[in-house]
């Protein structure tokens, strides 16, 4: 269930359910050993359904944790995965919520004291796991809480003596005191998520523009595919007449005109390309899966031409030119930094030549054009 979460945020917590095997197989032993002790004691099929159920349910969760931690660490999650991890976390730890509440709740129903010590012990180490764990996702841990510890705390109740309706008013007063801190440990969580998806963000973003880094340009491109069938383009451009733009009208109407130029550009591209501030006037924008060159060269002319639209800041209409040069290469032998410099020199001649776009591609290219084109 989606709080007042961003989406990254959203993710984020889901995740944070990866972290429960230990636990997880903590509590499904306990319900296993318990819940078998139990059996021999009392017999029942009640006692034999929430024990297998449990230990089950438990082996299941553990199955899905792995799983969810592999799906994480082989691909970036979508919120649509996230929701669907959550909802297969959710679904077990509700029926091994519900394996424990059915196991003590009949316990508490004979007279055994011994197995009503080992009942208190498993619903109140169950419940503070599921408190410090699981309090990510509050709704899943409140659910799971009174699924456990509701049934049992009117079994103990019921069982008629004083000092079982002691026990029961503690079990009470600490589901109470389980629900707020579920939810005090969701909130800390989230501010402390929150802080650093902010602090992770400012370190691969341009303040000025919002745009990407070259930290941030640098990692995506090292995760970029390389498979041989597509290439990679790499454009530069730098600003023709920014200079004037600051000397006219202020660094404060430069600084506008930069930002107005980073929101353009984000409007411009579709992913999975990125626009990059490389730094003063200088941009980049790194283009992946081109299958042939023509694509490269249609976005240039995009932006060329979103970019020389006229920009009205602070009641002046302000038009500037742009110089930009790009290159292509194979993406299983593309170089960053080699793409860089072929794209900064190409972006130069076309400066020298008045404006507009240069291009220069690698001689060998030509030999996979018409494949990778067909």
């Amino acid at each position: 269930m989606r709080y007042r979460e961003t989406d990254e945020v959203f993710k984020t917590l889901v995740s944070e359910l990866t972290s429960t095997i230990s636990p997880t197989t903590i509590m499904g032993l306990t319900i296993l050993v318990v819940g078998l002790f139990a059996y021999d004691s009392l017999g029942g099929i009640g006692i034999m359904l929430a024990t297998i159920g449990g230990s089950i349910a438990s082996l299941a969760k553990i199955f899905v944790t792995v799983a969810h931690r592999r799906s994480n660490a082989a691909k970036r999650a979508t919120v649509k995965d996230a929701a669907r991890w959550e909802m297969a976390h959710g679904l077990l730890t509700f029926v091994v919520a519900a394996s424990v509440g059915s196991l003590t709740t009949v316990v508490f129903t004979y007279t055994d004291l011994s197995l009503h010590i080992l009942s208190t012990a498993i619903i109140f180490g169950y419940s503070a796991g599921v408190a410090i764990r699981i309090s990510v996702r509050p709704f899943i841990a409140a659910t799971a809480i009174m699924i456990a510890g509701l049934p049992t705390t009117i079994s103990v109740m019921l069982y008629g003596d004083t000092a079982h309706w002691i026990l029961a008013a503690i079990c009470a007063a600490f589901l109470v005191a389980a629900m707020q801190s579920v939810w005090h440990v969701y909130r800390t969580a989230t501010k402390e998520i929150y802080l650093r998806l902010e602090m992770e963000h400012q370190a691969r973003h341009d303040p000025l523009t919002g745009l990407r880094n070259r930290t941030a340009l640098g990692e995506t491109f090292k995760a970029l595919g390389s498979a041989e069938n597509t290439m990679t383009c790499v454009h530069c451009f730098d600003l023709d007449g920014f200079k004037s733009v600051n000397d006219r009208f202020g660094h404060a109407v430069g600084d506008e005109l930069l930002a107005t130029i980073g929101k353009r550009l984000k409007e411009s591209l579709d992913e999975p390309s990125i626009a990059v501030r490389v730094g003063g006037d200088e941009f980049a924008i790194l283009q992946p899966e081109v299958r042939n060159p023509v694509e490269a060269d249609l976005l240039a002319r995009n932006i060329v031409n979103a970019l020389s639209l006229p920009y009205l800041l602070s009641g002046e209409e302000i038009i500037i030119g742009v110089s930009l040069g790009y290159t292509v290469a194979l993406s299983n032998s593309a170089k960053l930094e080699h793409m860089m410099a072929i794209a900064d020199k190409a972006s130069y001649r076309a400066k020298r030549n008045g404006g507009g776009i240069d291009c220069e591609f690698p001689s060998t290219l030509n030999l996979y054009t018409s494949s990778l084109a067909a």
